[in-house]
């Protein structure tokens, strides 16, 4: 036996022991009420607030409520926490009216002082909870108006506030939580107003949540009550051959990790596949354009020209996932379709390098004084579904006479390497309702990972689409910004990331919005 051979099996021995062990007493055909998920994710970090990545998603969601609830298929907003909001005209001032009936599973009532202490929180954390600060740039004061009014105000116009306010990131705590370390909320010492508590945590193995009983102040469109299910175990298991030999084997009762060619070799009667897909940036390259031949815009747009989306998709993902069409998702809000800026010319990129000075060298790679066209890719090394995409468009790019390199880098490395703008070009998704999202990424006083200057008039568009609180306006300008990033090349957008899951077919709507609430077995 090969050793990759003998690790899968040495893996898979493993992974049934440790579920024969979790899951017993709740394995029969009838009253079953336990759900086993094997998936790579990481349990390093549930803190909602200082969730910096979508690795602990699953495991933050059915443990928190938002104020406004976001419906996954069509981007509406709808109470949850909050019976009602407004705005002020210059959307720098929101109040929210909240719901009396609801408590955190440590029992303390949720109220407006929750909230307020649960976002000073999140502002007092700073680089920690980098992405739930992105959400309250400008944040100046949360105002306790009463027991179930909160007002929040920024120092500059946030239209999209709202909207983050259906994001985990901001998501309230109990006041007792702010009283412990970061690290301590990380290791999931906390408590939510969600259908679901932590059970227990090992954050390379398992983790495991057990329903709320007391559970009644469900999103609109839920079933009312207690979730359906008792208790959800996630196994937290990489290797894709590992968590399809233990779904197959029925050890586990849905997988998030296997391929679609797995998925293809399932018997169909037995399993269902889900497509969970995700709003916000799709999976993109974004160039740092502050770095050698990516300062030029030439080049950067022939990077797009030389891109085949249809084969890196068809082949790489097995048709899997939809190839990008702009920067954005088709699924969020703002999206304007861009194929045409998109389309795969490899004649184009030739007469674009062409005209900015880069030759044909003697191996095929393009030369320009003396100099190489050769740019290095950073994404995560443990990343085995895009890895062999990646490797496929180094292939093409290959043709057009541009060499790209792998350079995989383990997680811990990755938010340090972007934050100090250390690579060529960086691979990436960032998931998010609200096309907002785009100055998250792109503006200069955000993440900035094209590494655009202060005084770039893209900000400029990115801050207005931020102001702007009439819902035409907002996409003409929202149109007109992945227009631009496109055009200038500052993205080379790749596939429309999301989750695929293949569950028993027993199982009755596999959860779309995370929450698992509604998620049951059939009789």
């Amino acid at each position: 036996m090969r050793s990759t051979e003998a690790a899968r099996a040495m893996l898979a021995a493993t992974l049934l022991c440790t579920l024969a062990a979790g899951c017993a007493g709740t394995d029969s055909a009838s009253g079953k009420d336990t759900l086993t998920i094997a998936t790579a994710n990481t349990a390093d970090c549930i803190d909602p607030a200082q969730n910096l990545t979508a690795n602990a998603s699953p495991f933050v969601r059915p443990l928190v409520d938002s104020l406004v609830y976001q419906n996954p298929a069509d981007g509406s907003l709808h109470p949850w926490l909050a019976r009602s909001w407004s705005g002020n005209d210059t959307a720098t001032e929101f109040t929210f009216v909240l719901r009396t009936d609801v408590t955190f599973s440590d029992g303390t009532p949720f109220d407006a002082a929750a909230v307020k202490t649960t976002w000073d929180g999140i502002v007092g954390l700073g680089a920690q909870a980098a992405t739930a600060n992105s959400l309250l740039a400008g944040y100046v004061e949360s105002v306790v108006k009463s027991p179930d009014t909160v007002s929040v105000r920024f120092s500059t116009p946030k239209s999209s506030f709202v909207q983050a306010t259906s994001t985990t990131a901001l998501a309230p705590i109990s006041a007792a939580a702010w009283s412990l370390g970061p690290q301590e909320r990380c290791a999931g010492k906390f408590a939510g107003t969600g259908p679901f508590t932590v059970q227990s945590i090992q954050a390379k193995e398992r983790v495991s949540l057990v329903r709320r009983e007391d559970y009644r102040w469900g999103a609109a469109p839920w079933q009312p009550g207690a979730a359906a299910l008792a208790r959800i175990d996630f196994q937290l298991v990489k290797e894709p051959g590992v968590q399809f030999d233990a779904l197959s084997s029925g050890t586990v009762d849905a997988a998030t990790g296997i391929s679609q060619r797995q998925i293809d070799s399932l018997a169909g009667d037995r399993y269902t596949t889900t497509r969970i897909q995700s709003p916000g940036i799709v999976y993109t390259i974004t160039p740092n354009t502050t770095r050698g031949p990516l300062t030029d815009d030439t080049v950067r747009r022939a990077l797009i020209a030389a891109t085949d989306r249809r084969q890196l998709v068809g082949t790489a993902l097995a048709g899997g996932a939809p190839f990008a069409t702009s920067i954005l998702a088709a699924n969020t809000p703002g999206y304007l379709e861009l194929g045409d800026e998109l389309a795969f010319d490899r004649n184009r990129a030739a007469g674009l390098l062409d005209s900015a000075g880069w030759r044909p060298g003697p191996d095929g790679v393009r030369v320009k004084n003396g100099q190489r066209l050769s740019l290095a890719v950073t994404y995560p090394s443990v990343d085995q579904v895009n890895g062999p995409l990646l490797e496929l468009l180094q292939q093409q790019w290959a043709q057009s006479g541009i060499e790209l390199r792998l350079r995989g880098l383990p997680v811990a490395e990755l938010s340090p390497t972007q934050d100090a703008g250390d690579y060529d070009l960086l691979v990436f998704n960032q998931n998010r309702g609200d096309p907002d999202v785009l100055r998250t990424v792109f503006a200069a006083a955000g993440k900035n990972r094209a590494r655009i200057a202060a005084d770039d008039p893209l900000n400029t568009a990115l801050d207005q689409q931020s102001a702007q609180a009439e819902p035409d306006k907002r996409s003409a300008t929202v149109g007109q910004i992945q227009r631009t990033i496109l055009q200038r090349g500052l993205a080379v957008p790749l596939y429309e990331p999301g989750s695929l899951i293949a569950a028993d077919s027993r199982l009755d709507g596999y959860s779309i919005d995370g929450t698992f609430h509604d998620t049951r077995w059939a009789p």
